[in-house]
This record gives structure tokens, sequence and C-alpha cells, in this order.
């Protein structure tokens, strides 16, 4: 019965671990400004979401499940598991819970990451914009037909 509930939390756990995998990588393209990879990243972050979030979907299904033939409220309520499979699942749960905290930390400095490379494109961008703007006054200036003073010969 709580056979299922472990194989959902392990190949929840495997997801988690590519997700942390792929949130370090994303950390090292920012720094390296690989931003085409970056993005291949962000879309298979997105997968993975969508996969956790159906393997989410089946556990709280079947724990429901649980819960109603067993006439409980919580996991602490279930008494005929035994010892050693109700540690694996505690064990599973806290596993997934502290890589999900490492991910949100390090998702965070990404996210400080990005602003900042961000805010240096917006600057470099002003001031290309102020150089072709100094640029185009510079070349009006130099096509203007000042006389010297002089006449020219015919």
């Amino acid at each position: 019965m709580y056979e299922k509930l472990i194989n959902l939390l392990e190949k929840k756990e495997e997801l988690v671990d590519k997700f942390l995998e792929l949130t370090n990588l994303q950390q090292e393209y920012i720094l390296n400004d690989n931003f085409d990879e970056l993005s291949e990243i962000v879309d298979k972050k997105a997968k993975l979401i969508e996969r956790i979030n159906i393997l989410d979907d089946e556990f709280i299904k079947e724990f429901e499940g649980i819960k109603k033939a067993k006439n409980i409220k919580s996991f602490d309520e279930i008494t005929d598991i035994d010892k050693e499979t109700g540690i694996l699942l505690k064990s599973l749960t806290s596993s997934i819970m502290e890589k999900l905290k490492v991910i949100k930390d390090i998702d965070e400095k990404n996210n400080i990451l990005i602003r900042a490379k961000f805010d240096e494109v917006k600057r470099t961008i002003k001031t290309l914009r102020y150089k072709k703007e100094a640029i185009k006054d510079y070349t009006s200036y130099k096509q203007m037909d000042y006389h010297s003073g002089f006449d020219r010969k015919e």
C-alpha cells in the first residue's frame, strides 16, 4: 500500500536532483553570459516542473485514498506501517525538502545575477545610443557647407 508513495517520492527526488543540476548550470551560464544556453536550461526546468507536478498530484491522490481507507486525517495517525517504511517515507520527504531549499537559494542568487546583467545591458545600450547621437550630430555638422569668406574660381 505504501510502496506506491515511496515509489512516487523516489521519482520526485530524481527529478529534483536533475532540477538542482540545471539550477547550478543556470548559474554558471549566467556568470559566463551564455544566454542562448540559459534559454534551453529554462525550458528544461519548465518541463521538469510539469513532471514534478504530475507526481505530486499522483502522490496526493494516493495519500488521500489511504487516508479515506484508514479513516485518518494525517500521516501521523497511521498505525499499521512498519518502522522501516515510515522512516523511508519521512527520509525521502526530508531529503526532497532540503534540496528544494537549496534550489530556492540558488534561484534567488540567479535572479540577482540576471538583474545585474540586465542592468549592465541597459547601461551599455544607453551609452551606445548616446554615442550614436553624438556621431549623428558630428556627421551632420561636417556635412554643412560653411563659407570661408573666399570665392571659388570658376
